[in-house]
């Protein structure tokens, strides 16, 4: 999301979590990341010592004396960092956004928090480019700032820790460089026996959009820039299906 943060990486556990952010956040590691000045810091800890443990979390720290808790924390607090930072440039979306690997062109999957947007990524990213599964956030000139952070998968087992897997891992196709908005379609799991797309006029789009944002109220004339948006996307539309297998040629459509 043009954001650079730090991760300081601390506790008995570091090494063995050092190796386990750059495999799992590979796509998102920086390569000069030492010449360049953070915009946010968060740290980490794990360390078998249940004192230093909860000392670490009173001072602000994602701490836990098992590797894969603070992988699971480390997740949102990466991503909330950026988005304070990004708070008043950016248009952010909760949205899954993927991309034609040629062209660039993107299509943003709209919806909130635990309603389909990583599986949505996980199915159709194999095919498109996977941009992110958690904020889409759009420049001013309508370029995307990607955000390739892992998927974060929901235990088989059904525990509450969610395994932070690598996207090379899933084989999910790299974006390319450039990345512009291009499509715009809100996700409703509805049943729908067959997928289809319900188009959405611009002061509808508005209030169904307005809440899936984040910090819209920074920006300067925010309901212009979301409505420029949505116009510059060719409207926003409600996207009707079942499960992720219908999707792949509704989004690839929508990018042709």
């Amino acid at each position: 999301m043009d954001a650079v943060v730090a991760v300081e990486v601390a506790g008995s556990g570091r090494a063995a979590l050092a190796r386990e952010i750059a495999r799992v956040w590979s796509r998102c590691l920086l390569d000069d990341a030492g010449a360049t000045p953070p915009d946010a810091t968060v740290r980490v800890v794990v360390d078998d010592d249940p004192r230093l443990v909860a000392q670490a979390r009173a001072d602000g720290a994602v701490a836990s004396g098992v590797l894969a808790e603070v992988m699971h924390g480390l997740s949102p607090v990466v991503t909330l960092a950026a988005i304070e930072h990004q708070a008043g440039r950016l248009m952010m979306l909760h949205a899954c956004g993927l991309a034609d690997p040629a062209s660039g062109r993107t299509v943003a999957l709209v919806a909130a928090s635990g309603t389909g947007k990583t599986t949505a990524a996980r199915r159709v990213g194999t095919a498109l480019g996977y941009v992110s599964d958690e904020t889409i956030a759009v420049r001013a000139d309508g370029t995307v700032a990607p955000y390739p952070k892992p998927l974060s998968v929901v235990d088989a087992a059904g525990g509450w820790v969610k395994q932070q897997v690598s996207l090379d891992e899933l084989g999910l196709v790299a974006a390319p460089a450039e990345c512009r908005l291009a499509g715009l379609a809100m996700l409703v799991r509805d049943g729908a026996e067959e997928a289809w797309l319900e188009p959405v006029s611009t002061v509808e789009s508005l209030a169904a959009l307005a809440p899936q944002t984040s910090y819209l109220s920074r920006l300067p004339r925010p309901l212009h820039l979301l409505a420029g948006l949505v116009e510059g996307a060719g409207g926003l539309r409600l996207l009707h299906y079942r499960d992720s297998e219908q999707l792949p040629p509704l989004v690839a459509g929508m990018l042709a």
